[in-house]
């Protein structure tokens, strides 16, 4: 599997009870060693696990380090605030979502896995943006054949 950034809207799904198919492929993907993220998409996934989904603090706390102990960790540094503002100006995107982007490209992530951003858009030649929970066309004619004939042998 190639390097792959983990935007937190990926993440928050691995920690959530309600789309169990959604949990199984973030926490795959957190758990590949292949996984980057960055500080910025730890602290927006503490706030959300505190915040929205009512985690005590300390239990966040030990999802957070769990996380870093599974996943390569991109510090937000300087050089990746301008990048970020580069990225904002060329691809038109808001800077939290531009620095998302930069820290990627720092990490020399291949895939950046998001709900938030452009399906397929490629970043400086390099980053394609994916979501990792939309099926691709052959995924969905290989549903859609199996559910005719699944309908096929009730008739």
């Amino acid at each position: 599997m190639a390097r792959h950034f983990v935007d937190t809207n990926v993440l928050v799904y691995a920690f959530g009870e309600d789309e169990p198919r959604k949990r199984a492929i973030a926490r795959d993907l957190v758990e590949s060693g292949d996984a980057l993220l960055s500080t910025q998409v730890l602290s927006e996934f503490a706030n959300v696990l505190t915040r929205r989904l009512g985690f005590a603090p300390a239990e966040v706390r030990a999802h957070v380090a769990s996380i870093a102990g599974n996943c390569e960790v991109v510090p937000l540094s300087p050089a990746i605030v301008g990048d970020a503002l580069r990225i904002m100006e060329r691809y038109r995107y808001g800077f939290y979502d531009s620095q998302i982007l930069a820290a990627a490209l720092a990490g020399g992530a291949a895939l950046l896995y998001t709900e938030d951003l452009q399906q397929d858009q490629v970043i400086d030649g390099q980053l394609r943006i994916e979501s990792p929970f939309r099926l691709r066309a052959r995924e969905r004619a290989a549903a859609y054949r199996a559910g005719r004939r699944h309908a096929a042998a009730r008739s």
